[in-house]
């Protein structure tokens, strides 16, 4: 059998009878679960006796209600055309009629679906998101409450669960209730965005990649001067407001944060003051972009194609992986690094950095009410909890879509080199779901090393995510709201983001000095930001109850 490596805890899984009969052509299935101490790798063909989950000697059929993203409509018309799931087919005889929204409109719909009560048997959607929250769906009659359905048809899901405690606080509700077969984070890769840097400038100027601010400002300093960079520092406006990245070296987040045990507002915190004043000069002397508040998308993809700029704040793959190839033809020494998220003195670690929660809510799969088949239905979704499924999931069929180099799944050329010239990433939204939240485990190390083109990016996914475990430390918990703290934490952060906007450009550009920060701050205490962050706390402490 091969182990997958980024799960060392399926060393010791338990497979549903019913489900492993179908891929082992034994016999079995029904209710209750069995212990197998080394499940049958899948076949290529997936061919031999199926058995259908519920064993009851019959195929049956589910609807499975799904949004379908744009990158994956241009592979796909319906998942019904994936392989993973022709595969499953094969292997469970479950048989899936999936519906999928309007690319694009999928909230809509899935409002439209709600009240027009035609529920289908499963629904993949972010129920974190839902007006009230998992609770409310709950209550609303949409979903079936699931602790049961999994203690008794989900081993697989059921001893990860119970190795993981932790994860379990994310994918439960604060009175404890189970409601999606919940899509999980895994991998030591997490990190996917951060600041990126001129390489071959810093070569060209013998400097080392920047870690301390005064690094940075050395740095910056010599882009100006040396290489003529307008703008040697660039970033829009949302990349201040909602990402993590120089205030890290100031140890204060930008939004809600955990830290040590409290809860506090990044915005109105010492640390932050001391985050704008840096900005501030920056944006004097010339080494931070003076378009930052206006510019568009557009306009950020020219100032580094046209090396005006030589560091900025973007993706692994979007910005990366779209900046090396553009200008490549016109630089061939153009190259790109990952500057790790900064930090004030040398030595120390930042404790900021933009990270995913491993329980995403996006990609999970609730059971609704008018599910007439819960225990096919759960042994089903189960499958992907354990090694075989997780390895049909995310690689595909062994001998067509990957093969294994030790423990290592290796795509193909299908799709790694894909004949119908699809992009890396388009071939396995064509033949996998490994490259977007779904329901099982999504990022693995071996999905996000074959994923990237460049070496630079998967170095730059080992630099941004070394320090991943310290933001699992100071990001707030997925925590859940009651819908009377929702609608009140609405009504004050309406007003504070308003106002936290204004004053940040006011700071940054010096049209207000810093030493008027503690007159701001009086500012957003009269807006009850103080409410705000006892609400916050308030949710924390009941998800630490849980």
């Amino acid at each position: 059998m091969k182990m997958h490596k980024s799960f060392g805890w399926i060393m010791t899984f338990t497979l549903f009878a019913g489900v492993l009969a179908a891929c082992s052509g034994g016999g079995g299935g029904g209710e209750g679960a069995a212990e197998t101490p080394s499940a049958q790798q899948p076949s290529a063909s997936g061919g031999g006796e199926t058995t259908p989950p519920a064993g009851n000697g019959e195929k049956i059929t589910l609807s499975y209600w799904a949004g379908i993203s744009a990158s994956q409509s241009q592979s796909l018309q319906t998942f019904n055309d994936l392989l993973t799931y022709q595969e499953m087919e094969k292997r469970t005889g479950v048989h899936i009629e999936f519906q999928h929204p309007a690319v694009g409109s999928e909230k809509e719909q899935f409002n439209l679906m709600i009240a027009s009560g035609d529920l289908p048997d499963m629904i993949e959607y972010n129920f974190t998101a839902y007006p009230g929250g998992p609770e409310k769906a709950l209550g609303d009659g949409i979903l079936i409450e699931l602790n049961d359905v999994i203690e008794q048809h989900a081993p697989n899901l059921k001893k990860y669960l119970d190795e993981n405690p932790e994860m379990k606080k994310q994918v439960i509700t604060d009175s404890g209730k189970m409601y999606v077969f919940p899509s999980i984070g895994v991998g030591n890769r997490g990190v996917n965005n951060g600041i990126m840097i001129r390489k071959d400038w810093l070569d060209d100027l013998g400097l080392a990649n920047p870690v301390t601010i005064d690094d940075w400002t050395n740095v910056l300093r010599a882009f100006k001067n040396e290489k003529s960079a307008s703008a040697p520092l660039t970033m829009m406006l949302t990349h201040l407001l909602g990402s993590n990245t120089f205030n890290s070296a100031f140890d204060v987040g930008v939004d809600f944060y955990n830290d040590n045990g409290t809860i506090k507002y990044g915005p109105i915190e010492p640390g932050f003051k001391e985050y704008l004043a840096q900005l501030n000069a920056w944006y004097e002397e010339g080494l931070f972009d003076p378009d930052f508040a206006t510019q568009d998308g557009a306009a950020f993809d020219a100032k580094v194609i046209n090396s005006s700029t030589g560091a900025f704040f973007a993706f692994i793959g979007s910005g990366m992986g779209k900046f090396l190839p553009a200008l490549a033809e016109k630089d061939p020494k153009f190259t790109l690094a990952a500057a790790q998220y900064p930090v004030k003195s040398a030595g120390q670690e930042p404790r900021f950095i933009t990270y995913s929660h491993e329980y995403r809510g996006t990609g999970s799969v609730g059971i609704t009410t008018a599910n007439e088949n819960v225990e096919a239905t759960a042994e089903w979704l189960d499958y992907f909890y354990s090694e075989e499924g997780h390895n049909l999931k995310s690689w595909g069929v062994e001998g067509v879509t990957f093969n294994w180099e030790g423990d290592f799944p290796r795509f193909t050329d299908l799709i790694m080199k894909n004949p119908d010239g699809l992009s890396i990433g388009d071939a396995m939204s064509k033949y996998t779901r490994v490259n977007a939240p779904a329901v099982g485990f999504v990022g693995p190390d071996e999905y996000i090393e074959q994923y990237y083109d460049y070496d630079q990016q998967k170095e730059a996914a080992a630099v941004y995510s070394q320090f991943q475990s310290n933001a699992s430390e100071t990001r707030l918990p997925l925590v859940s709201h009651t819908p009377e703290e929702a609608n009140e934490l609405a009504t004050i952060m309406a007003e504070v983001n308003t106002f936290r906007e204004e004053m940040l450009l006011k700071f940054v550009m010096g049209s207000e000095p810093i030493e008027n920060f503690d007159a701001y701050v009086e500012q957003l205490k009269k807006m009850n930001i103080e409410r705000a962050i006892e609400l916050k706390a308030a949710a924390v402490e009941r998800y630490a109850q849980r």
